[in-house]
């Protein structure tokens, strides 16, 4: 019994041993510098390259909507917290970067090449690697031409000083990086082209995963290591959108391939097109607004249409995802103004703007028109919508309390009171 509980205890403290060495080498390996030199690369200023930039910034990869916490109008100060202390085995937390060119807290001070590489590779000025919230894995194929014109439009936005609190990972996610689960994508070396720009599945490929995020929500990945699973391209995404950012409606990407693929109930190319840039389905329900279609109803006709040839030619994959749901604060909140500007956040306030007020995506600010509206006014609004306005119809995605909480929110506005703003 003696020898028994000897060689027990051998073995636990060899295990320990084994556990603590571990930990030793996380904790002074995790955050090494990469020894790559970034490439010499420098962005054109002139304005057709600017645009170019603005383009992909404001509509094809949105990248606002991380670094920056008051929405498209907002400058790119970052700062948005990215909680994923929930998400797999728990990775700790992130916060998106300033971009401004403010020389201190934000990218003033690098090169246009360390900019690019840190878009493509994901490595920062500091020879850091980035945590895999920065979509690296499909901006690595993006063209020279199209990085340089996203630094040429971030160089041309006025600065910001805003110092962003430093990344707070877990030990899980110190441990993919010490062990290299978690690393820079390959040096790019040489250049890199775009096809040439037209309504065809090669440039739809293009467009697709590297042009847009698409194939960054689209895509399934391993809730472990954040990997990819590239064999199932566009098959649907596993990340709970809107979780880690507590948000109040939850949802996850959808799976492309099974109604985009050649098949029965294929979507036609007007139908992708409506959903896409207007948010609604072939049954006349709304896409939970992770779906960024406010934006991309700014979509150049070459891109969307490309996009469509592209995932059409994909081979169906017959996989469901969970439905979307609204957080348990929501769930759980009192039906009235407050539920409403819930709701409010969660279907409406990336076209609309908080409390109304507007943004890039509409022409008219719904705090004004609102002030003329009955009840039964915005009732109708909402269920209908103006889909020649992109405004889609939520008659069958609304429940009719769902309705009434909305409007007794924007009802709210008239006498100052009703959620924060």
């Amino acid at each position: 019994m003696k020898r028994l509980l000897k060689i027990a205890g051998i073995i636990i403290g060899a295990l320990l041993a084994v556990a603590l060495v571990v930990a030793l080498f996380v904790q002074l390996t995790w955050d090494r510098k990469d020894t790559r030199t970034a490439p010499a690369l420098t962005a054109p200023h002139d304005s057709a390259t600017v645009a170019r930039g603005e383009y992909i910034y404001m509509n094809t990869w949105q990248c606002w909507s991380c670094h920056s916490n008051g929405g498209s109008t907002a400058l790119p100060a970052g700062g948005r917290t990215f909680d994923l202390s929930a998400t797999g085995p728990g990775f700790g937390t992130f916060y998106s970067r300033n971009i401004t060119p403010d020389s201190a807290t934000g990218i003033g001070s690098w090169s246009d090449g360390e900019i690019v590489q840190a878009i493509r590779e994901g490595v920062n000025k500091d020879r850091r690697v980035l945590f895999p919230i920065m979509p690296v894995d499909w901006l690595h194929r993006i063209s020279d031409d199209d990085a340089l014109a996203v630094v040429a439009y971030l160089r041309s936005l006025p600065p910001v000083r805003n110092a962003v609190p430093p990344p707070a990972p877990s030990f899980v996610a110190r441990a993919l990086f010490a062990f290299g689960i978690v690393s820079a994508m390959p040096r790019i070396e040489g250049r890199i082209t775009a096809p040439p720009v037209a309504e065809t599945d090669t440039y739809g490929r293009y467009a697709a995963t590297a042009l847009t995020g698409c194939a960054d929500c689209h895509t399934p990945r391993n809730l472990q290591n954040g990997k990819f699973y590239m064999d199932s391209l566009f098959a649907g995404g596993t990340i709970a959108l809107g979780e880690p950012e507590g948000e109040p409606l939850v949802a996850y990407a959808a799976n492309l391939r099974a109604i985009l693929g050649p098949g029965p109930a294929q979507w036609t190319e007007d139908q992708f097109a409506a959903a896409v840039t207007g948010g609604m389905r072939p049954d006349g329900t709304v896409i939970a607004l992770h779906m960024p279609y406010p934006m991309y109803k700014f979509l150049a006709r070459e891109d969307l249409h490309a996009i469509y040839a592209y995932l059409s030619t994909l081979p169906r994959i017959a996989r469901t995802g969970p439905q979307p749901r609204y957080a348990e604060w929501v769930v759980g909140a009192t039906h009235g103004p407050k539920r409403g500007e819930y709701i409010f956040q969660a279907r409406c306030q990336a076209c609309h703007g908080a409390r109304g007020t507007g943004t890039r995506a509409t022409n008219v600010r719904l705090a004004d028109v609102a002030l003329s509206l009955s009840a039964a006014d915005l009732h109708d609004f909402i269920s209908a919508g103006q889909p020649n306005l992109k405004m889609p119809s939520f008659g069958k995605t609304l429940s009719g309390e769902e309705m009434n909480d909305i409007i007794a929110f924007i009802q709210s506005w008239n006498q100052g009171g009703g959620g924060s703003n």
